[in-house]
């Protein structure tokens, strides 16, 4: 088949890091299986399930000198925050993560963000539940964090100041501050975060006929700068046997792109010039207002009222000339895109039926996006042209849900439920469509707490996406010298189901192995789809292109060494690994042949090392990441994109500074090599003739950052 020819390039390379990943796989499931006869030694700190729940005291937190609640959950084993996947609503972005029970009601903060503000000396315990159901609040979710606080009534907070700086753009500082206040039964917050980054990036563009041979160089040299600020706030207080929560946030951001480049020929004489630059001409504002409040119905009946309405802003102007003896070339871009979304949800818990948590009740969300696209291309001598877009998409969505767990025993815990989901969607503008659906969501999960250590999971769900409205709008991508990405008013939600085992092992002081894999099946595939807009223009776009299937498989091994250097009087060494695994099937629209979803890097492995030298308050280590290629299928092209071994986040602290933590890291330590490759094909794909190749390396500059951690 022709699509595969540029995965076959990938050849050698891939096949001996593939290779060199299996046999360190290998080595690590030996590693831990090696260490099963020590599990009866296990310390009596580690904590053993009982009822599918682990309390994690701060002593097990103490030798890694936490600063905030972010640092202990990160360092619980087996255990990875889940900010929720691309699904639709509030209910169904599942989370993993409580504070005192409650799930934060918001959508703008990361969990990371909440728990970072959080100092450590306020942690009381954290509890690791492991069942289906384990809560009201994450249900759907097989494994669940609670960060219980302490009580008391003084002002405590955490503070976050640092410093980025490079070889070639200057020194950025930002700083992040928030403070809790405990009056009575009522918890004031306030915080503050910003945020300043540079970077640069350079980097050569070759252009080679269909024989590979070359025809032009672009040699490019770019930076960019990206800010953000905000304030948030909350209060969180009781009222008799109600609970009241209200947060908000305000935030803004800014950023520039700028790159140049230099055309040369095959024999190196200058031929052209190029300019590009993007901009957020005005700071962008938004703004999230959310809160909750819970309260017992009746006698074994819970209520909870949440209500969330965020307002955002997307401003981005740009342009892309080039420059050449037989003339001039230049797009400009302006986008001005405006999403909000306002969601009103009750949910019910009812524990009066037996060994039953039965929870019922409904979600209504309204979503909306403004967006207004305009291009003017001007290609001398010709008259410029312009372009304009302009498209208001609104979506109402209304689901009553119904779940049930049930306590089988105190090893086995099965949850069964249902969302339905009814929503109408409306395009109005230059793209006009209006469309009704009706989906539902079953869900059926079993855990099985097999041992105190051992923990298995089985699942089989269906789950809808969440359209992204900005695939409503046409965009163009300068980056790419202007490719269009047409906005497609007939894109449909696409729909998976999906069976998966888990199964989780602890072992050793501080050891965890995870094994998942799944089956997906996949009805309106989302992938690229030949767009048709008239007059013999057909462009790409965001589109459904039918049945697909996917199948996972991810391996977590969290691996403490001291069992084999405690006896050299080496302590606090961990080898973390995380591997996915990605396999997919979908037909082509454009040639009709199998192949893979776009976008999907077969797999990818993060490698993080940690030493915790804890009577020396000093802690270094760094990260690997690696991944395989991800392809693109678009009418015309292939486009295989690939970010080699990159070492990030290498770095070192001293705990024992009065202030707090001081900590020296480098980002892209190698410079985040990025390659990507362009195939182009005469026609279409269909037509199987390559005409040419565009092949692109980039590398960034390596950041450096220097920050002070503490709490008071």
């Amino acid at each position: 088949m022709q699509d595969d020819a540029p995965e076959k390039k990938a050849g050698g390379f891939l096949q001996l890091q593939l290779n060199l990943s299996r046999a360190t796989l290998a080595l690590l499931l030996g590693a831990a299986m090696a260490c099963g006869p020590a599990l009866a030694q296990a310390p009596v700190d580690v904590p053993a399930a009982e009822n599918g729940k682990r309390v994690f005291l701060p002593a097990f937190f103490a030798s890694y000198g936490p600063v905030s609640a972010l640092d202990m959950v990160e360092r619980i084993p087996g255990f990875s925050i889940e900010q929720g996947e691309d699904r639709r609503g509030f209910g169904e972005n599942l989370v993993n993560v409580l504070i005192d029970g409650d799930r934060p009601s918001t959508k703008s903060e990361s969990l990371q963000t909440i728990l970072s503000r959080i100092p450590a000396s306020q942690v009381d315990r954290i509890e690791l539940i492991e069942q289906a159901g384990a809560d009201g609040e994450t249900r759907g979710v097989g494994q669940t964090v609670n960060v219980i606080r302490k009580g008391g009534s003084a002002l405590t907070g955490t503070y976050d100041a640092n410093v980025n700086f490079g070889t070639r753009y200057g020194i950025l500082p930002f700083a992040n501050v928030s403070a809790t206040l405990k009056r009575g039964p009522t918890t004031y917050e306030v915080n503050f975060s910003s945020f300043n980054d540079k970077f640069q990036g350079f980097g050569p563009e070759d252009f080679l006929a269909g024989d590979r041979t070359l025809t032009e160089r672009r040699t490019y040299r770019g930076r960019g700068r990206y800010s953000e600020a905000s304030i948030g706030g909350a209060i969180r207080t009781r009222f008799g046997d109600a609970k009241l929560n209200v947060n908000g946030k305000i935030g803004i951001e800014d950023g520039i792109d700028r790159r140049r480049g230099i055309f040369t020929n095959a024999s190196g004489a200058q031929v052209g010039t190029e300019r590009l630059f993007t901009d957020q001409p005005r700071r962008e504002v938004g703004y999230e207002l959310g809160g909750d409040i819970e309260f017992p119905l009746a006698a074994k009946l819970t209520t909870k009222l949440v209500a969330l309405y965020r307002n955002d802003q997307d401003n981005v102007d740009g342009f892309i000339e080039q420059l050449r003896p037989s003339g001039r070339f230049r797009s400009d871009t302006q986008t001005r895109n405006r999403p909000s979304e306002a969601v009103l949800r009750i949910q019910n818990d009812w524990s009066g039926f037996g060994n039953h948590a039965i929870q019922f009740g409904a979600e209504l969300a309204y979503n909306r996006l403004d967006a207004r696209f305009v291009n003017t291309t001007l290609a001398d001598p010709a008259p410029p042209q312009i372009s304009s877009v302009a498209v208001l998409v609104r979506e109402t969505r209304i689901e009553p849900f119904v779940s049930d767990v049930w306590t089988l025993s105190p090893a086995w815990k099965l949850e069964g439920g249902a969302i339905f989901e009814f929503s109408s969607l409306k395009l109005t503008g230059d793209s006009q469509a209006r469309r009704s659906f009706q989906f539902v969501k079953p869900r059926v999960a079993a855990i099985w707490t097999a041992g105190k250590r051992t923990t298995m999971e089985f699942r089989a769900e269906r789950q809808v996406a969440q359209l992204d409205f900005d695939e409503f709008a046409t965009s163009v991508d300068l980056g790419l010298g202007g490719q269009v990405d047409s906005g497609n008013r007939d894109l449909v939600p696409q729909q998976v189901t999906t069976f998966s085992a888990l199964v989780r092992q602890k072992f050793l002081e501080r050891g965890s192995i995870q094994l998942l894999g799944s089956y997906e099946t996949i009805n309106d595939t989302q992938d690229l789809v030949p767009v048709d807009l008239g007059g013999g223009v057909i462009v790409d776009g965001a589109g459904n292109i039918g049945r697909g299937k996917r199948w996972n498989a991810e391996l977590e091994v969290t691996l403490p060494f001291d069992w084999a250097t405690r006896d050299l009087g080496i302590t606090g060494m961990e080898l973390k690994f995380v591997g996915h695994y990605h396999g997919s099937r979908v037909t082509d629209p454009v040639t009709g042949e199998t192949r893979k979803v776009s976008f999907r890097p077969e797999w990818h492995q993060d490698w993080e090392f940690r030493h915790d030298i804890a009577k020396a308050g000093i802690a270094y280590g760094f990260k690997v990441q690696t991944m395989a290629p991800a392809y693109a299928y678009f009418v015309n092209q292939i486009r295989r994109q690939h970010s080699l071994l990159n070492i990030d986040n290498a770095f070192i602290e001293y705990r024992k500074f009065k202030l707090g933590t001081i900590r020296l890291s480098v980002e892209d330590l190698n410079g985040e090599p990025f390659h990507r490759e362009r195939v182009f094909f005469s026609g279409t794909r269909a037509s199987g003739v390559i005409t040419s190749y565009i092949e692109r390396i980039r590398k960034l500059d390596p950041r450096i950052r220097v920050s002070l951690t503490g709490k008071f």
